[in-house]
């Protein structure tokens, strides 16, 4: 009997664990604004840390555009932490960031926080946002 009760009790735990490791993460939803023209692709790059910041991309995901000046990306079961995110617009789709004269005014690039680079790209901090245990929504303007 007391056998079929700690049995009971460690099923019990160990069905509860999975739960309990979900209530931690979240959902963050990008809304990327400013596609013009609303043709190409745009693509979501999250960076986790400020060491792969710009070189090793922890999650991507992109999408075609189609007549539409905005699109919305969804991010699951994401952990609590610090996230920075860029947003680039390949606006004739070749798989290729354009530039323009000196490497600016080509094709369009956003970030979180509205981080924007004077020279160069912006830090890992300007482009910080904190994710927490609860969904989140956050907007990335393109210029």
């Amino acid at each position: 009997m007391l056998y079929r009760l700690v049995l009971s009790v460690c099923l019990l735990v160990l069905a509860s664990f999975p739960l309990a490791l979900q209530a931690q993460l979240a959902t963050l939803e990008v809304t990327v604004t400013g596609l013009d023209p609303a043709s190409g692709t745009v693509e979501v790059t999250v960076f986790n840390s400020a060491e792969s910041f710009m070189k090793e991309p922890f999650l991507q995901q992109s999408a075609a555009i189609d007549g539409e000046t905005q699109h919305v990306f969804t991010f699951s079961s994401l952990l609590d932490g610090e996230y920075a995110l860029v947003v680039v617009h390949d606006e004739n789709d070749n798989k290729v960031l354009d530039t323009g004269f000196l490497g600016f005014g080509g094709e369009s690039i956003g970030y979180s926080n509205d981080a924007g680079p004077w020279l160069g790209r912006p830090s890992f901090e300007a482009a910080r946002i904190e994710v927490g245990s609860e969904d989140q929504s956050i907007t990335i303007r393109l210029d």
